[in-house]
């Protein structure tokens, strides 16, 4: 090998050994989100609510006959896919709750002390909250085949976990818009009540073809009908369809949007 090979593999070997490691800014990214995930799993409330009720609520209502039916399935699929909705739901919208208390007490604005940029810490909040989404999903997934011998292929059960976070991007960016609009010691009451709104309009608690046609005609306009609806399209060997893709792809935007200016507003505060 000649020298001016040996220093040519040197620098290609360099430039690849410096491509491959994280920017000081990405392993800070890396490092807060893994923090993050890591708090956020260990608390307790987070497996109360998140995954322990859904699965009460499973084992409570998907009690039926064999031949009982919801919507375009057995009673058993239909309750599992909400109830992985449901826990799914609550944990994807708690990211308004975390964004809302560390504004109160200044902890963003430590943060910006650090190479954590402003969009890397909204990020690294979302990606807890959709981590933590994967809980109840699994979880319900687990109890719908122990409690009522719900088997279906590996496929579909991926398929159903990922069409559902899928469907709740819109959710995200409404709990990034919601953690920078309201204070901490109004966020419980307004997202208990959101909470609620939001099953219902998913078809959680009732389903939707129970509704009137004119109530079933405005919770088909919204967000979250879609994000519940992903996950059972896929049980039932389909997907959403244009109509579905189209209204949660247009809801991103214009949460996201709202979320964004939120977020200057803060900024420019701050």
């Amino acid at each position: 090998m000649t020298a001016s090979t040996a220093s040519g593999q040197a620098s290609t070997d360099g430039r690849t050994m410096a491509w491959a490691q994280p920017t000081p800014a990405a392993a800070t990214y890396l490092r807060y989100v893994r923090t993050e995930v890591r708090r956020a799993w260990r608390n307790p409330r987070v497996l109360i609510f998140m995954l322990v009720l859904p699965v009460i609520l499973f084992s409570a209502f998907s009690a039926s006959g064999a031949d009982d039916r919801l919507g375009g399935l057995t009673v058993a699929p239909y309750i599992m896919i909400s109830m992985a909705s449901f826990g799914a739901m609550n944990a994807v919208l708690g990211t308004a709750g975390r964004i809302s208390m560390e504004r109160s007490i200044g902890w963003n604005r430590q943060l910006r002390l650090t190479a954590l940029s402003g969009q890397q810490y909204v990020l690294g909040k979302l990606g807890v909250g959709f981590s933590l989404a994967v809980l109840p999903i699994v979880g319900v997934y687990i109890a719908g085949a122990a409690i009522r011998g719900v088997h279906l292929s590996a496929g579909t059960y991926v398929g159903a976990g990922v069409s559902i976070l899928l469907g709740l991007v819109p959710l995200g960016a409404f709990a990034i818009w919601l953690g920078y609009l309201v204070r901490p010691d109004n966020m419980q009451a307004i997202i208990g009540g959101l909470f609620s709104l939001l099953a219902l309009a998913g078809g959680i608690w009732v389903p939707v073809e129970n509704f009137p046609d004119w109530l079933a005609d405005i919770v088909k306009v919204l967000p979250m009908y879609w994000s519940a609806q992903a996950g059972r399209a896929v049980l039932e060997g389909g997907w959403i369809g244009v109509r579905g893709l189209v209204t949660l792809v247009v809801w991103t935007l214009v949460l996201g949007a709202a979320a964004g200016r939120a977020y200057v507003r803060d900024q420019l505060r701050t």
